[in-house]
């Protein structure tokens, strides 16, 4: 029996009201949430049965990431996309569970590869469990996602997968190649965030390729433009906050070498920016005085809330692509959780 054909998670209600016209986003998402209780319940049950092992320190560091709470985006992008598409919901529930383990996964391994130290409000796993571990349980994770969508029986759900995880190694790979350079396009930013950070978003809004054409189509747009306005929110959130806010570390990626579109359009707006990337930039980063000097004139200059202006026009069309979906409180849900997406940074 494939492990979607264990669930047994009854339609919602089809007289269920339509969220009132005006109501606000956190409310809309909140009714949406309730509408997918008991298959977010399978979910966080998957996950947890996802991390056991006889090897004792697997567990351990899964329950140490997944302990520490975090927004369960994709999962439940998965599980309304479903609902709202009226695909079945056992392969939102898989296409879900999965993405959360690969984004577990690439969340192990960065905090390797940058060197990471606070996660999610805490010490990031590498610091307690050590980097051979963690990059180690990170790959468990990426088998337990493949042995997981391999179960439902849908080969194009495990086609979608390889692409997937395919696409965000090469986006990761390519930041990496662009790390310590100052010439760094707002285009070439894009393409590597579609890949290292949109390509799973979107893969959970297509549920797995498994939506008919006409919602697939309204879905691949929705989870890119998502997937964009999330990680911009991200980089903002590096940019303009400091690290209790922000739940992990800030001003990393401009002292790893990585140019975010905050920084990016900063110095489209100040030849300053520019003049100070050239002058501090290094093949292997920045120093922190020079880190902070150039997160003052990116916040001075209004780099920060040109990013910000960006993510709600991506966050905008992602809404409107979810036209050609029918109305539902699903759909309201989905076009709240776009929302919610930047609502961090606003």
């Amino acid at each position: 029996m494939s492990e979607t054909a264990r669930v047994n998670v009854q339609p919602a209600s089809p007289s269920a009201p339509p969220m009132a016209a005006g109501m606000s986003t956190s409310a809309a998402l909140e009714r949406g949430l309730a509408l997918v209780a008991e298959e977010m319940k399978h979910v966080d049950e998957r996950l947890s049965a996802a991390m056991e092992s006889q090897v004792g320190p697997i567990p351990k560091v899964g329950e140490h990431l997944l302990a520490a709470g975090g927004k369960r985006l994709r999962p439940l992008l998965a599980v309304l996309a479903a609902r709202a598409a009226h695909a079945p919901v056992e392969l939102g529930i898989a296409v879900g569970v999965a993405a959360e383990l690969i984004h577990s996964a690439t969340l192990f391994h960065d905090d390797v590869v940058d060197d990471g130290r606070v996660r999610r409000g805490r010490p990031a796993a590498r610091m307690v469990f050590g980097n051979g571990v963690v990059v180690l349980v990170g790959d468990f994770c990426l088998a337990r996602a493949l042995a997981l969508v391999s179960a439902t029986g849908h080969l194009p759900v495990v086609q979608s997968l390889a692409a997937t995880v395919t696409e965000m190694a090469e986006g990761e790979v390519s930041q990496l190649e662009r790390a310590g350079r100052v010439d760094v396009t707002v285009s070439g930013y894009m393409d590597v965030i579609d890949r290292k950070t949109g390509s799973l978003i979107s893969w959970c809004a297509r549920v797995g390729d498994a939506l008919d054409p006409g919602p697939l189509e309204a879905m691949t747009t929705y989870g890119r433009m998502v997937g964009r306005a999330f990680q911009i929110a991200d980089d903002i959130l590096d940019c303009a906050v400091d690290e209790a806010t922000a739940g992990k570390s800030v001003g990393h990626d401009l002292a790893e070498g990585k140019l975010t579109l905050p920084v990016l359009l900063a110095a489209e707006l100040d030849p300053a920016v520019q003049q100070a990337l050239a002058r501090h930039m290094t093949d292997t980063g920045m120093a922190a005085p020079a880190t902070a000097e150039v997160l003052r004139l990116v916040q001075r200059c209004g780099g920060v809330e040109a990013a910000r202006r960006h993510a709600h026009r991506l966050v905008e069309q992602a809404q409107a692509a979810l036209g050609a979906l029918p109305d539902s409180p699903y759909r309201q849900a989905l076009s709240a959780l776009a929302w919610l997406s930047v609502e961090r940074v606003v």
